[in-house]
């Protein structure tokens, strides 16, 4: 049996509207990626399109390995002026 890590995920702007909450809790096998993550949620698509990423409340890359009890946020683009 694979390790696993339990994570919280925290949605913003489009991503809660389409979750319909604002955090889910999950688990990961170990060695999981942001990446790898918004794989699992079909939402890969947003990375490119300007969504960024808080890992513990730091700004990460999407590689970036998700560890055990984290908390992960998915910071939709900023808009205006």
């Amino acid at each position: 049996m694979e390790d696993v890590v339990k994570i919280t995920v925290l949605f913003f702007g489009k991503l809660r509207e389409q979750f319909g909450t604002r955090t889910l809790e999950l688990a990961l096998f170990a060695g999981s990626s942001i990446a790898d993550l918004a794989t699992r949620l079909q939402i890969s698509e947003n990375l490119d399109s300007g969504t960024t990423v808080a890992l513990n409340g730091e700004l990460c890359s999407p590689e970036m390995e998700i560890p055990d009890a984290a908390e992960v946020a998915f910071l939709p683009p900023v808009s205006g002026g």
